[in-house]
């Protein structure tokens, strides 16, 4: 809508003015036009039972009526938001990304339903992590005052989960790196020696059984022993 037909909705009517003055006359008359635009288009955007409570009206009235009717189920609309809002809790191993859109999400409702909180407070709410994660990035953001808006403080946080990932996946690396290392004795492990002499087959070894000759009888001489 034009800021000169919403100007017209906030303010009060004008009373009609003195016909004498042609310039005062002519600047009621536009405005006597721009008051029947803004009219129009608040009745085109109501239902046909608002559109026959509402012909009567001027466009302040209207607007203050319906304010009367549906005043309490904005105000319910903008408690359901704030209890949402400040109840919204980061699950465990969860992305920083959808959190914090869900949180501003919230806030540019809250906004638009003329409940500002201010920059500073929504980045306090989005900052309270129940994980100790963003712990470190909390500190510096509030010691360094960075001044951004939500999307940007969005941009800086996703930053530094990736960094906290790629610390994580090289620390896994090095634990890895250094199990392995602790498998075999010393740097190298020893290879087994192989049995039997070096450079030939292991051959299966006989038992020889001696036998005692002493009183054997010679087969040349005729005569016993050795």
């Amino acid at each position: 809508m034009h800021a000169a037909l919403i100007d017209i909705i906030d303010k009060l009517a004008i009373e009609a003015p003195d016909l004498n003055d042609s310039e005062v006359t002519n600047t009621y008359q536009k405005y006597m036009e721009q008051t029947l635009s803004a009219k129009c288009i608040i009745l085109a955007s109501s239902y046909l039972e608002l559109q026959r409570q509402h012909e009567d009206m001027d466009p302040h009235e209207i607007i203050n009526h319906l304010k009367k009717m549906y005043g309490g189920q904005s105000r319910t609309a903008r408690y359901q938001l704030s209890k949402a809002l400040f109840k919204c809790t980061m699950p465990a191993n969860a992305q920083v990304r959808p959190h914090v859109l869900k949180m501003i999400d919230l806030i540019e409702q809250l906004e638009k339903s003329k409940c500002k909180i201010g920059k500073e407070l929504s980045q306090d709410l989005i900052l309270q992590f129940p994980l100790d994660t963003f712990s470190q990035f909390t500190v510096n953001f509030n010691m360094n005052k960075m001044d951004c808006n939500l999307h940007e403080m969005l941009n800086l946080l996703i930053d530094y989960e990736n960094q906290i990932a790629s610390q994580e996946r090289k620390r896994t690396v090095m634990v890895v790196g250094k199990n392995s290392k602790k498998k075999g004795k010393g740097k190298y492990a020893q290879k087994r020696k192989p049995f039997g002499p070096k450079g030939g087959v292991t051959k299966p070894m006989h038992n020889k059984v001696k036998i005692d000759q002493s009183d054997a009888e010679c087969f040349f001489c005729k005569e016993k022993g050795d």
